[in-house]
């Protein structure tokens, strides 16, 4: 970990070092002044090195950035933070680019499993109590993954919400920055801070909650569906069930068509210089892929996921929430992946908020995580019955320091 900070600094947070050996979850610590007032007065936050910090490189979990220079200003949604008084902790480890490839980061929760990716260092430094608040982002499932793997609250907002200026693209049609938190009251906060609008919320009991799955073949482990279940009780009065209508299988090659398109745009300059034998494989061969799709085949591309969100969001009218699962099972032990995204990556292509919600543990002693789903601009609205749910969840043990 490159460190601006010392485990002697005051504001370094006490618990940070002894955890940092073991989940690796920081790729830099800020030297902050004394906290300012505000609203996040005494909050501490982590910040998806994706994102800038002001006077802290901006690294991108790559080796191709490694020598980057100090960023020269906070991005947009840090400066926010700041102006509210939260303290700026550190980087958080993020997969290459925010793409596939794993990090050395470990689940707090048992450091044999992945905390997710690519926001995989936010997910894990919330979760062991490291920080109050960790920004992330979003293009396909690195937001919520983590949270649902780290059994922290994920929230991602509605496409478009949060401003990305500092913020590095992966694929411009869906980066969405999230907030990950210990809980749904600080997520709020965070919003509150970060919003540049103002949104009014409707009480959570006058809105209609639908719940289900995704129709497809993926296994989904009986813990999470009885999570599920659980929370479908929780949540009471106005639930229906109804199958979750998409082609799965066809918003995800389209999606992968798109973004690796626009990764491309945005970065295969890489390819052509030193660069290049640097960059970790999943990444590269993102690059490459990107490089191959033509103007024509992404736009056409784009008008599928364009036509299958409206077909979506028409097709639950009436409805304006969905109760379902962000992941199909919990963290998986690490096998050189950041675990399965495909569940997540139709949620992203509709553009609507997102919350997760740690929901106890599963019988491998995992975090079981649900998930809120909203039309598109329903923000408040969701993080209202998200706290509303989070009052009747059961209860999810604290991550305790490895010996």
């Amino acid at each position: 970990m490159r460190q601006r900070a010392s485990k002697a600094d005051p504001y370094v947070p006490q618990n940070l070092m002894q955890w940092e050996k073991h989940i690796h979850a920081f790729v830099s610590l800020c030297a902050e002044d004394v906290p300012k007032e505000g609203p996040l007065a005494g909050l501490t936050v982590g910040v998806k090195d994706v994102i800038d910090v002001a006077g802290v490189p901006t690294r991108n979990g790559s080796d191709a950035y490694k020598d980057a220079e100090p960023a020269l200003q906070d991005a947009a949604v840090v400066a926010a933070l700041r102006n509210a008084g939260a303290r700026i902790v550190g980087k958080t480890t993020t997969t290459e680019f925010a793409f596939t490839d794993p990090t050395p980061c470990r689940n707090p929760h048992d450091l044999n499993r992945s905390p997710g990716g690519s926001s995989s260092g936010s997910g894990a430094a919330v979760a062991a109590g490291v920080v109050d608040i960790a920004l992330g982002t979003q293009t396909a499932g690195s937001l919520c993954r983590p949270a649902a793997y780290c059994g922290v609250v994920g929230f991602k907002p509605s496409y478009g919400m949060l401003p990305t200026a500092g913020v590095t693209p992966l694929a411009a049609s869906f980066d969405t920055v999230g907030i990950i938190a210990s809980s749904v009251a600080l997520a709020k906060k965070a919003f509150a801070a970060i919003a540049p609008t103002k949104i009014s919320a409707a009480e959570p009991s006058s809105l209609k909650v639908v719940t289900g799955l995704w129709q497809t073949s993926v296994h989904v482990d009986e813990d999470a569906l009885a999570g599920l279940h659980s929370a479908t009780t929780a949540l009471g009065t106005h639930i229906d069930n109804a199958p979750l209508s998409a082609d799965v299988d066809a918003i995800v090659k389209a999606h992968r068509i798109v973004m690796n398109y626009e990764a491309a745009q945005a970065h295969g300059v890489m390819l052509q210089d030193a660069r290049v034998d640097v960059l970790k494989p999943k990444f590269l061969a993102g690059l490459k892929a990107g490089l191959k799709i033509s103007p024509d085949e992404a736009k056409q591309a784009a008008d599928f996921l364009a036509d299958a969100k409206q077909q979506f969001w028409g097709a639950l009218a009436g409805a304006e929430i969905v109760l379902t699962l962000p992941v199909p099972e919990g963290a998986p032990l690490i096998d050189g992946t950041t675990g399965y995204q495909d569940w997540l990556t139709p949620w992203t292509v509709f553009g609507g908020p997102l919350v997760c919600l740690p929901w106890g543990p599963d019988r491998l002693g995992r975090p079981r995580s649900v998930m809120l789903a909203a039309h598109p601009g329903q923000d408040v609205q969701i993080l209202e019955t998200a706290a509303q749910l989070e009052n009747r969840s059961p209860d999810l043990p604290r991550p305790q320091l490895p010996s």
